[in-house]
């Protein structure tokens, strides 16, 4: 619970924020939210993963200490955990009022931070247990032979195949292959983090997600995935979207060992219900997930004034 109270503070001030169009004031706000609840619990951690420096926002910054019991790390007297965080997933459509915008926290006994400093895009994909246990289906794979790969592991025709996708101009092309195939697109403006879940999820439809996003999501995901028995794969990118070729990054790459996924929803979306106000207080939805037992909980929390 100490854990999902930091996702549901940094999206309670988060949606202060929500149609104002001020996205700095917003990130600042659900920034320093979730690190005085950070603060408040009884360990320490490290930030390995956090996009400040990426969007010149307010942290939570790549190295930066929190926890209680931070000041005892630099004497060694306590073991450290490793975070990623993301105090606003969607900052966009919280300042437009548009949908799937999350506070997002992960904790593992090792999460690698790949060059989080130089290398801010990767093509990803994102894929459930069913297809995960009955495929070798890879990232640097034609499109074409990933689709009909997922398919067949699926036991579901192509044309009945589910595809999401950020709809950015870098992938028009993909776009018109995935068209060319068949397949139903689920085109989305933000938020790929949550399309990535959602391919475990079975009422949500999706049955891959592809295409080029943040890398420091694709860490956060990977802990979403091993909870749920799904997988991402990612090939890293340059600045402008093109895969480099090289090592494919599965969820065990990026994140080692049992690990926590912890999500609050700021706005609704496809997994969690957007912030709402009642005479009393907040009402949250949340989602709390672990890797080593498999438990899934959803959290309808309601906050007095």
């Amino acid at each position: 619970m100490d854990l999902v109270r930091v996702t549901e503070a940094a999206a309670i001030a988060a949606s202060a924020w929500i149609g104002t169009g001020q996205k700095e004031e917003a990130d600042r706000a659900a920034t320093e939210a979730m690190r005085d609840r950070l603060n408040r619990i009884d360990f320490a951690a490290r930030v390995v993963i956090g996009e400040g420096q990426k969007d010149k926002s307010y942290g939570l910054y790549w190295g930066e200490v929190v926890g209680a019991r931070r000041e005892e790390v630099l004497h060694g007297s306590t073991s450290i955990y490793e975070i990623c965080v993301d105090p606003i997933e969607g900052t966009r459509p919280v300042v437009s009022s548009g949908p799937e915008a999350l506070s997002v926290l992960g904790v593992a006994s090792f999460a690698e931070a790949i060059l989080p400093s130089q290398t801010f895009y990767s093509l990803k994909l994102a894929y459930g247990p069913r297809i995960a246990k009955y495929s070798d289906i890879r990232v640097d794979a034609p499109l074409s032979e990933i689709v009909c790969q997922a398919s067949k592991a699926l036991g579901k025709s192509v044309d009945r195949m589910v595809v999401c996708i950020l709809d950015r101009p870098r992938h028009a092309e993909y776009i018109q292959q995935l068209r060319r195939l068949g397949v139903r697109i689920k085109l989305i403006q933000d938020c790929d983090l949550s399309g990535a879940v959602a391919t475990c999820l079975p009422d949500s439809g999706v049955d891959l997600l592809y295409g080029v996003g943040g890398t420091p999501e694709s860490v956060l995901a990977a802990c979403a995935m091993k909870c749920l028995g799904g997988n991402i794969q990612t090939q890293l990118a340059d600045d402008e979207g093109r895969p480099r070729p090289g090592r494919i990054y599965m969820a065990d790459d990026l994140v080692r060992g049992d690990c926590v996924f912890v999500a609050t929803g700021i706005t609704s979306g496809s997994l969690l219900r957007g912030i709402r106000f009642t005479e009393r207080g907040a009402v949250t939805h949340s989602v709390f997930m672990r890797s080593r037992s498999g438990t899934i909980r959803w959290l309808r929390t309601e906050h007095g004034n």
